[in-house]
């Protein structure tokens, strides 16, 4: 008799399908117009920002398939974005650096403040040391998936 392994993709992809139905469930009945792919972006950008070369934060953001979005997406993305006023320097051919705004900023500290409570329980039985190992987990399976899609050999 096999036995099914403890973590499988399937579990992961579940857990990101749930997590994103409760931030879009959260920013609808609060009322937001930003979406759930503009506060990924504006999550990413203020770990990763600015970026010099905007074509690097375009080319990021494509590979993020849990956006949904290919190169034209992630363009229209950062375009309404920054017609929201949220960051500036987002043409992908633009001289950069692709930055938040100061309401790029606000709004990220409005949203956080109003998700951070409801995705505080998700973790919130776990101990760190148990968050600390998901963490790890989690971040070698992505480099793992990466060089094996990328043909490198683990």
């Amino acid at each position: 008799m096999s036995t099914e392994p403890t973590l499988t993709g399937r579990d992961i992809a579940e857990a990101e399908g749930a997590t994103t139905a409760l931030l879009e469930a959260t920013l609808t009945a609060q009322g937001f117009t930003t979406t759930a792919n503009e506060y990924a972006a504006l999550r990413a950008l203020t770990v990763r920002g600015p970026i010099a070369a905007p074509a690097d934060f375009h080319r990021y953001l494509a590979g993020q398939r849990q956006l949904g979005v290919d190169a034209a997406g992630a363009a229209a993305l950062l375009a309404t974005m920054a017609d929201k006023g949220f960051i500036t320097g987002a043409e992908v051919d633009g001289p950069g650096p692709l930055a938040l705004t100061a309401a790029g900023s606000a709004e990220l500290k409005v949203l956080m403040e109003t998700t951070t409570p409801l995705t505080r329980p998700i973790f919130g039985g776990s101990t760190p040391e148990e968050l600390a190992i998901a963490h790890r987990v989690l971040t070698s399976i992505i480099d793992r998936a990466n060089k094996l899609r990328t043909g490198q050999t683990l």
